[in-house]
């Protein structure tokens, strides 16, 4: 089934033409808070989503973001809620804050968080799972996207096929291996990583296969 890799770490303008190629990019309103003039150029023809980045150290406030949003979100993009990393019930209360202002967010769905959002919500952010182990992942993930729920959900920072094979929920990703940070980055050129982003074909793989390939 085709499912969506996401590029995020856009940030730079030699950054966002290097990853020019792929029309579907996650962008960090911490990282562009300047928004810089180069972008406006690349954001036409392209699927954008907007997240707060309040995994990055110095993070854009709550204001901020809404700010940021009224002022440079196109009626098109989508965006993430507000969250605070580690604190479901804030994170809750930003969701319901920022609806009950007129916002349309997606939800963020960590660990500890309501599940229930996985039976009320079209889409659904699945944030917390880049620092767990594999197994630990894969435990999380299984009881999370189990069969009977309903919403489609996009894995954050995620964007190996195995981790979403298993999950027919599991319909988008994102991930910033692409950028040339250290040699494990450089093993592949950026046009070789390219190819793993954008719309891509994972077809629905049993669990006890993909097990089989992690362990």
């Amino acid at each position: 089934m085709k499912r969506i890799i996401y590029v995020a770490g856009v940030n730079r303008k030699h950054l966002a033409e290097q990853a020019n190629s792929v029309p579907y990019w996650l962008l960090s309103a911490t990282l562009l808070r300047k928004y810089p003039s180069w972008l406006e150029s690349y954001m036409r023809n392209r699927t954008v989503i907007w997240d707060p980045g309040t995994f990055t150290e110095d993070c854009i406030s709550y204001q901020g973001y809404r700010a940021y949003l009224d002022r440079h979100a196109k009626s098109k993009h989508m965006y993430m809620q507000y969250d605070e990393i580690g604190n479901p019930e804030a994170t809750e209360w930003y969701l319901n804050d920022m609806r009950r202002r007129g916002y349309e967010p997606i939800p963020i769905l960590q660990p500890g968080g309501d599940k229930g959002l996985l039976q009320n919500e079209r889409m659904v952010f699945i944030g917390g799972t880049v620092p767990m182990s594999d197994g630990e992942r894969m435990r999380y993930l299984d009881d999370l996207l189990g069969p009977g729920i309903t919403a489609k959900v996009h894995l954050l920072g995620m964007m190996k096929p195995e981790w979403f094979a298993p999950y027919q929920a599991a319909v988008q990703g994102d991930n910033t291996s692409w950028i040339p940070r250290s040699e494990w980055n450089r093993r592949k050129s950026i046009e070789e990583w390219m190819q793993e982003y954008g719309e891509q074909w994972i077809p629905h793989v049993p669990r006890n296969h993909i097990q089989m390939a992690l362990f």
